[in-house]
């Protein structure tokens, strides 16, 4: 079970140290103030005088003391965090690591189950061409082991143009009620598993086909989540696939690999924490008056190009929607769930030019292609809502930097990242100004 969460503030501010009063609601009993800032302090480390932050749990991060918290989640304590002018307070999250988002540190997991088979009958990796195979996905028996508990789930392969050129698939689990009583699954009973898609270098589509993508992707939601927009929780994984396929050749059976992933709430999880359902498949592709609101879609649409991602539709009546879920609230309204960003620039580095080739020519690709998408959505947007985007944005642009420059992604991920925000907020500027002309 999650422990009682305990929270305490720090800061740092024209170079001195404070420690600020610790988060509320606190238990009735138990920890003393002292024991709360054993969680976490803010000091001078011997002999250089660099300032740190101490802590347990997962650190996190916020210019007011209110929020939005970042989390920090390449940070190893002591954190060191340099002298600044700017207030920036601290808290450390401690919380029992085992449960399913309960931290943001990489959790430790084993999928066992017939995973060869079903990867076989979806034709993981083989691309449509001119006969497409007919992709079955059903559910199987399988289990997770978490913290040295087994527990039994159904399985299944998901995807779409990911299993053209994904002989590893992305998954997707459920856990009965009865099963996920009283296990990291209480309260996460459908699970989403993105993995390494392949043994390495780029799909015929664009995706990148190793581990490192599924934290920078990870990294994507978290800045979906800081933007206030309505995500599933995410949290990096360290997993064992184990295979126990039956027959077949032995070579390609029974194997065993371990790899990074990112493990993400299903839209029917992230429903019901407002008392919503999401709609189903066929229910989306059956929308033709969502009604959705005007302002959330310009942001969503704000936020692909944050992310270099094409790969998705969205419309505020809910015709041709791709990648995109929906959810319905207890009231009967809609809201658009985002999702899918594995063949995004922010996590394959490849950008995908759709400006034509004389606008703008002497800009690096991913500034043209930034300010043609801006551009393109302030003449079909109306003023105040593109005004509206763009104010949303700039309020959580120190806090996106801090994010990318404190998550746990690879070099080149986080280097990428950085880019994709610096260049969204040159173009987004430009554009406001009227500088820029499709």
């Amino acid at each position: 079970m999650t422990k009682q969460l305990l929270l305490a503030a720090a800061t740092i501010w024209n170079g001195i140290a404070f420690t600020a009063a610790a988060e509320s609601p606190l238990p009735d009993t138990g920890p003393s103030w002292t024991d709360l800032f054993d969680e976490l302090a803010i000091e001078r480390s011997a002999p250089d005088g660099q300032i740190v932050v101490r802590f347990d749990g997962t650190l996190e991060a916020a210019s007011r003391l209110d929020g939005p918290w970042v989390p920090l989640t390449a940070a190893a304590s002591p954190f060191p965090v340099g002298e600044s002018a700017e207030r920036r307070f601290f808290r450390a999250n401690d919380t029992d690591d085992t449960a399913a988002f309960a931290s943001r540190t990489i959790v430790e997991w084993a999928v066992t189950g017939p995973l060869q088979q079903y990867f076989e009958v979806a034709f993981a990796g083989m691309p449509d061409g001119i006969f497409p195979p007919r992709r079955e996905k059903p559910y199987f028996d399988a289990s997770v082991t978490v913290a040295g508990r087994t527990i039994p789930v159904s399985l299944r392969v998901r995807g779409n143009s990911s299993l053209q050129e994904c002989p590893f698939p992305k998954i997707k689990f459920k856990v009965s009620r009865e099963n996920r009583e009283g296990t990291p699954f209480a309260n996460a009973r459908e699970i989403k598993i993105g993995t390494h898609c392949a043994e390495g270098g780029r799909g015929p589509i664009g995706r990148l086909r190793d581990e490192r993508a599924t934290f920078r992707e990870a990294l994507a939601y978290e800045a979906m989540e800081l933007l206030g927009f309505v995500t599933p929780k995410v949290r990096r994984a360290r997993i064992e696939f184990r295979d126990t396929s039956p027959g077949g050749d032995p070579e390609f059976r029974g194997w065993t690999v371990t790899r990074m992933a990112m493990v993400m709430e299903d839209p029917e999880v992230v429903a019901l924490r407002f008392g919503g359902e999401a709609l189903s498949d066929e229910e989306v592709a059956a929308l033709t008056n969502a009604q959705f609101a005007p302002q959330l879609i310009a942001d969503l649409q704000f936020f692909h190009v944050l992310l270099g991602n094409w790969d998705y539709a969205l419309s505020e009546d809910g015709r041709g929607l791709w990648n995109t879920d929906v959810l319905r609230r207890s009231d009967g309204g809609l809201i658009p769930l985002a999702g899918d960003f594995d063949l995004s620039s922010w996590v394959t580095e490849q950008i995908r030019p759709s400006a034509p080739w004389d606008y703008l020519p002497n800009l690096p690709e991913r500034d043209r292609q930034v300010r043609f998408d801006l551009q393109t959505l302030r003449q079909s947007l109306p003023r105040a809502v593109f005004d509206a985007a763009g104010a949303r944005f700039n309020a959580r642009r120190s806090d996106l930097e801090l994010l990318v420059s404190g998550a746990l992604v690879d070099d080149a991920g986080r280097t990428n990242a950085a880019a994709h925000v610096a260049t969204f907020f040159d173009g987004l500027a430009a554009v406001a100004r009227g500088s820029e002309k499709p």
